[in-house]
């Protein structure tokens, strides 16, 4: 079910309610996220995509740019890991028009869409309170921000982000490569500090956290006990 909504960032708008917000990002060994002169295919691990399902079964909804959904059509749904506990899939969030033709749009299942054309108040970073606000709303009490670089973008410049995994595959793009532009420098200047690493597949993967948030090391590798 697509919705389009008008969400208004006046200040006479109430404060924002705090919605824990987790920022998912994989980059090639130099940083940057796709390689535009091939066509987009997954080039992390198997165990890096499995912990990205968990993280999907383990947050109320899932929030992507435009420009990934044209470049990528998710489904940001769970599908590598079994859906329970959970009953019903995460809620999908795109900020911004998304293709008409997108399969997010049309598979059935809800997505709720920010953009102008919906009434969207405001660009970028400060569009984002009035995004939270709604989402809460809705019942959304933690977000997974999963792309891409400039959504990414928008969440750290506001200040948003209350963790960021960052995922570093041991591949580099070669042809056209995007940049992420997110690196340690601009993760401290969003108020996040680094908490730990580990290896998941070969991947060289970072949490960093904004005060006593949990890495969510435990959830993501499925094991017994967070670490």
């Amino acid at each position: 079910m697509r919705a389009l909504l008008a969400v208004a960032t006046t200040a006479a708008a109430l404060t924002t309610p705090h919605v824990e917000v987790t920022l998912k990002i994989a980059m090639d060994r130099n940083g940057a996220v796709d390689d535009l002169g091939d066509k987009a295919e997954r080039f992390t691990s198997p165990a890096s995509l499995d912990a990205v399902h968990r993280l999907r079964r383990h947050c109320d909804a899932v929030l992507v740019g435009t420009s990934t959904v044209a470049r990528d059509d998710p489904s940001l749904t769970v599908r590598r890991v079994p859906l329970a506990p959970r009953t019903a899939q995460p809620l999908r969030v795109v900020l911004g028009r998304a293709p008409a033709e997108a399969g997010l749009l049309n598979d059935g299942l809800e997505t709720v869409v920010f953009s102008k054309d919906g009434g969207l108040d405001g660009a970028g970073a400060a569009a984002l309170p009035g995004v939270l606000r709604e989402l809460y709303r809705r019942g959304v009490n933690h977000l997974m921000v999963e792309g891409g670089p400039q959504t990414a973008r928008y969440f750290l410049d506001a200040g948003l982000v209350d963790r960021a995994i960052v995922v570093r595959a041991p591949v580099a793009f070669a042809d056209k490569p995007v940049p992420s532009d997110i690196t340690a420098a601009t993760l401290r200047s969003a108020g996040l500090s680094f908490h730990s690493r580990r290896d998941v597949g070969g991947d060289d993967t970072h949490v960093w956290t904004r005060g006593a948030h949990a890495p969510l090391w435990g959830m993501l590798l499925d094991e017994e006990a967070p670490a």
